[in-house]
């Protein structure tokens, strides 16, 4: 099963289209397949993630890389399903996966929730539980909160030392704003999510 990732940005018009596309590409050019993105409207994005366990993880370090500035957030839908690529091209190409994070996204904000998966399978209940839940704390993040999520989930192997050093901050500094993040509950939830995607893929229920 493939992965999309689908998303609008919240608060785009509060700030300058550069504040956000050179934060978002970068992130859609590293998790996805070559050339298989595109932003669209000016503050839209969609994706066919590479490696689809990687979905939350690219979805949350998005999320976290927007967060840096106060004004910036975002909606992201995640489709599992088929894709039939056209003309080596994401836009004009078709599939479950497609029209699942598409339609998905259309309604996050009738939801009332900023980040949700369908696979069209059951088993999507109970992620997006967990997601709901998980937001509670990550659409809460503060933009120090969100630097240092940002860098880790950038280089997953950077010490808190390095990491303090990155942001010009004690090491003591960085593990506090981690903990206030809430770093090891966000680590337990994208193992969630692999097991997720372990178990919908051996499904064999409609």
């Amino acid at each position: 099963m493939e992965v999309v990732i689908a998303g609008d940005i919240i608060g785009s018009k509060k700030n300058i289209p550069d504040d956000y596309l050179s934060v978002i590409e970068p992130i859609l050019k590293h998790y996805c397949k070559v050339g298989m993105y595109q932003i669209y409207r000016g503050d839209s994005f969609q994706g066919w993630i590479s490696s689809p366990q990687q979905a939350l993880y690219a979805s949350l370090h998005i999320k976290a890389a927007l967060k840096v500035k106060d004004t910036l957030d975002v909606r992201i839908a995640i489709g599992i399903g088929d894709i039939n690529l056209i003309d080596k091209n994401i836009a004009l190409s078709t599939g479950s996966a497609l029209t699942r994070s598409g339609e998905l996204l259309d309604s996050l904000k009738e939801k009332n929730q900023n980040l949700m998966v369908n696979s069209g399978k059951s088993l999507d209940l109970y992620m997006n539980t967990a997601l709901k839940m998980a937001l509670l704390s990550l659409d809460h993040w503060t933009a120090n909160g969100a630097a240092v999520i940002n860098e880790i989930l950038r280089k997953p192997n950077i010490t808190q030392e390095e990491l303090g050093h990155k942001l010009g901050i004690k090491q003591a500094t960085a593990s506090r704003r981690l903990d206030r993040a809430h770093w090891k509950e966000t680590q337990e939830l994208l193992h969630l999510f692999d097991q997720y995607y372990k178990d919908i893929n051996d499904d064999t229920t409609p």
